[in-house]
């Protein structure tokens, strides 16, 4: 039997799964990560962290399959808009700059006072966020000039990986959208945006690949590590949220997924590049197959508000190994839908979609003498729903209908936030058979490529299914309706104070953490 290893780069950490060729997951692995905050709105990370929680991860996936041998390719999906810095040697330039980091925000000014924004969307298809390696780049020119001339390749964190498995340096077309470097309309490096903005053209890897294109065969040395046969194709692989769409089945025109992890994400396929003419916050990118373009709109803490919640609150009972997730769900699950009147704003270290601001930061409205811990843990939980609904409303706007929803990732796994979910998107919310997509999806892409499929929708019908349906509860879509309302307002009446008060923070806190003297 042909099995398939999908490793999903993930920000809290590396997953590893073993697919086999009926889309059975016959082995799993997980190697946790940690995000480095040295200075406020800062996320790093550190690539040779990664590399450790890898090993650890296959290392688990292929033990308990027992079927390294029967694996015939691999396939990475990986956090995207991640600058990692190499020098000739591949060593790593410091830390990863994550898609979290918020520092380049003069950068982006700095962009378009270069062009315009309809200049923008001609050549990339995209409106320049703070996330993208064009601000990251000139920020390290400016700030750490030492060190941006040492780049010799920038990388997404599954290239990394991808280099460390087969000794090649190559990146792919679905990372490579949200760099404000590629047009992504023909998926190819814009060497006139380079040549704009005055970055250096072969700081990009020079193979930029199709998702299901095979980059290089592993290693000897690390195919004996994990237990697999040495040149084992290993495929180029796709960002996580275009990996996770082909994990969820996410592969034709008109088809929408959720995805609650750290971040939140509404993602959609479509036959023709996607523009966002309004600049919502929506990206446009190449799909992880030939001939398909996507969609997505980023909810910058989705997962990580609840996960900030349960560490602030429970971190004791965290590190006891308790399940404090399924505690939060038991004492939220209590509380009346709209929490009474407590709205959460999940922009704990910025926010995207719709509204790019990287000065925007968490709220919690209404709080009475009545709320308690389980109205707060109901109310991060709606706030975040809220927020994915932002999103998809966006869609709706442009006319695209939203009926299904297909769920994945964290926030899939609770029944009280799948419930919460379809109640204030007013949808079904659909579970497929894989938990998780892009671990899935990168074991899909590696079927495809080492020849097992034809295409990857092909693979998508022969090994993906339903497996449940939420419905929404009219009277709970009501009742979310008024809140939404109260939720929509807050953004425009507060976006001016949280401007002032990133001023008071920067005047008062100095680089690298402390009071200012």
């Amino acid at each position: 039997m042909s099995c398939f290893l999908g490793i999903d780069a993930g920000t809290s950490g590396i997953k590893a799964m073993v697919l086999d060729e009926r889309g059975a997951v016959r082995g799993s692995g997980h190697g946790e990560c940690g995000v480095i905050t040295p200075y406020p709105g800062w996320a790093e990370q550190s690539p040779e962290d990664w590399w450790r929680a890898c090993d650890r991860a296959v290392r688990q996936a292929v033990a308990e399959s027992g079927l390294g041998a029967d694996i015939k390719g691999i396939g990475l999906s990986g956090q995207m808009q991640g600058l990692t810095m190499v020098d000739k040697g591949h060593r790593p330039i410091g830390n990863c700059i994550i898609w979290l980091d918020q520092r380049s925000g003069a950068e982006v000014e700095e962009i378009y006072g270069l062009m315009d924004g309809a200049e923008m969307l001609e050549r990339t298809a995209n409106f320049c966020f703070n996330s993208f390696w064009a601000p990251k780049l000139l920020w390290m020119r400016k700030n750490r000039p030492e060190d941006f001339g040492r780049i010799h390749k920038a990388m997404f964190a599954k290239d990394y990986l991808r280099l460390l498995m087969t000794g090649e340096v190559a990146a792919e077309v679905s990372d490579a959208s949200l760099t404000l470097l590629m047009d992504v309309r023909s998926r190819r490096w814009s060497r006139e945006m380079f040549d704009r903005l005055g970055l250096p053209f072969g700081i990009a890897p020079e193979r930029l690949l199709e998702s299901a294109e095979v980059a290089g065969p592993l290693r000897a040395e690390v195919a004996d590590g994990w237990g697999l046969a040495a040149g084992t194709p290993v495929v180029a692989g796709a960002g996580d949220q275009p990996a996770g769409g082909v994990g969820t089945g996410i592969v034709r025109e008109g088809m929408v997924g959720a995805t609650i992890g750290t971040s939140g994400v509404v993602f959609g396929c479509s036959d023709r590049p996607f523009v966002d003419d309004a600049n919502h916050g929506m990206y446009s990118m190449a799909h992880a197959m030939p001939g398909k373009w996507c969609y997505l709109g980023l909810v910058l803490s989705a997962g990580g508000a609840l996960k900030w919640l349960r560490d602030a609150f429970w971190a004791e009972m965290r590190d006891s190994g308790a399940d404090v997730y399924g505690y939060m769900d038991m004492r939220a699950e209590r509380v009346q839908p709209g929490s009474e009147g407590l709205t959460f704003l999940p922009y704990l270290n910025g926010e995207n979609t719709p509204h790019p601001d990287g000065d925007a930061r968490g709220v919690l409205f209404g709080l009475s003498l009545r709320h308690g811990v389980p109205e707060i843990c109901r109310s991060v939980m709606e706030g975040v729903a809220f927020a994915m609904r932002d999103c998809l409303d966006v869609c709706r706007g442009l006319g695209i209908p939203v009926s299904e929803v297909r769920a994945n990732g964290g926030g899939a796994r609770s029944a009280l936030w799948r419930r919460i979910q379809a109640d204030v998107y007013g949808a079904d919310l659909v579970t497929m058979n894989m938990e998780e997509g892009p671990a899935a999806g990168g074991a899909i892409l590696a079927a495809v490529g080492a020849g097992h499929f034809n295409s990857v929708p092909e693979a998508c019908d022969a090994l993906l299914k339903v497996t449940g349906v939420t419905s929404p509860i009219p009277e709970n879509v009501r009742i979310y309706e008024d809140y939404y309302q109260t939720y929509r307002s807050l953004y425009p009446s507060l976006k001016g104070r949280f401007a002032e008060q990133a001023r008071n923070v920067r005047k008062h806190l100095r680089q690298g953490g402390g009071a200012a003297t």
